[in-house]
């Protein structure tokens, strides 16, 4: 509902020459764009890659429109999670930064094999990843059946 958001092809391209230069330099280990689901579905999809990865994510605020919906499964362009090791993180950020890009620390990767989203203090989501694999999987195949 409402209108589309505008795209922002400048704030793409600083985004896509921040990714570039980052893997260049051999800081990220990994990165995924937040086009299609939003946060939750991006985090999900990233711990998807290893059996036994898990993730503590925590945000301190809403973002912009301070909604809990728009920030977890918000689709607006311009976005990506990168995976880097604690002693690059600075450096990913300072690149951003430089451009005039927002980026902020998000938490941590684990062996629980579960992911664990807190916003503002209170936990949205702790659940373990290869559950949330097998809905993500199966959603479209299991709806097809039932139409």
């Amino acid at each position: 509902e409402g209108s589309c958001p505008e795209v922002d092809l400048n704030a793409e391209r600083k985004l896509q020459n921040v990714l570039i230069s980052q893997i260049e330099e051999g800081r990220i280990r990994g990165a995924h764009d937040l086009a299609e689901g939003g946060l939750l579905v991006c985090l999900a999809e990233m711990l998807f890659e290893k059996n036994g990865i898990g993730a503590f994510v925590s945000s301190s605020d809403t973002g912009a429109s301070g909604r809990l919906d728009a920030l977890l499964f918000g689709e607006s362009q311009a976005r990506a999670i990168v995976a880097v090791r604690p002693q690059d993180r600075a450096a990913v950020i300072e690149s951003a930064e430089n451009l005039d890009l927002s980026a902020i620390y998000l938490g941590r990767t684990d062996d629980s094999g579960r992911l664990r989203v807190e916003i503002c203090g209170k936990e949205v989501l702790n659940a373990e990843v290869s559950g949330l694999k097998n809905l993500w999987e199966s959603a479209i195949p299991e709806r097809m059946d039932i139409a």
